[in-house]
């Protein structure tokens, strides 16, 4: 898969909008490069063009609103720090870095204690300002011939969080 644009990147764009649950592809630098509406409805981080680690440690909305804030800090430090073991350090993910660090006192910290390993699943809980909070587990796939790129799924935990979900769904097909 190549980065941005190219004709693999539009392939797996159109993969990722027939799913029906939430879906994202994160680069390297956890850039969404592909997102499906409904993960775009679920979140504004979950929309193409959205860094994962800036959204995470300089928005101040997400550490004021998400009840598993520190989980996420120490999740997104863990896959920025996997990323940098695997491709290893260039200007781009200096300067992601270097941003961070002097950005976020949360990052600066995280960043240095260096400890997490990433993990590959999970659950999160969004609090959507349409539809309240929607709990969803989530898991990270990787394709054997693409190292640059890391798929993550998402699915409903309980059935609350899957209406949600579905009135998420009509609001996007413009049904009340």
């Amino acid at each position: 898969m190549d980065h941005g644009d190219g004709p693999t990147t539009a392939s797996v764009q159109e993969f990722v909008d027939a799913l029906t649950e939430p879906v994202v592809v994160l680069d390297r630098y956890l850039d969404v490069v592909a997102a499906n509406r409904i993960a775009g409805a679920v979140s504004a981080s979950l929309t193409v063009g959205t860094n994962l680690a800036r959204f995470t440690f300089l928005n101040p909305y997400v550490e004021d609103s998400a009840d598993d804030w520190e989980e996420s800090v120490h999740r997104t430090a863990a896959m920025l720090r996997d990323s940098l073991e695997q491709h290893g350090e260039d200007p781009r993910f200096r300067e992601l870095v270097g941003e961070l660090m002097a950005r976020s006192p949360a990052f600066a910290s995280e960043w240095a204690a260096g400890r997490d390993e990433p993990l590959r699943r999970g659950v999160t809980t969004f609090e959507n300002p349409l539809v309240g909070r929607v709990v969803l587990r989530w898991e990270q796939l990787r394709r054997d011939d693409d190292h640059e790129h890391v798929m993550v799924l998402w699915a409903p935990v309980d059935e609350a969080s899957a209406r949600g979900l579905d009135a998420l769904r009509d609001l996007l097909r413009g049904e009340p």
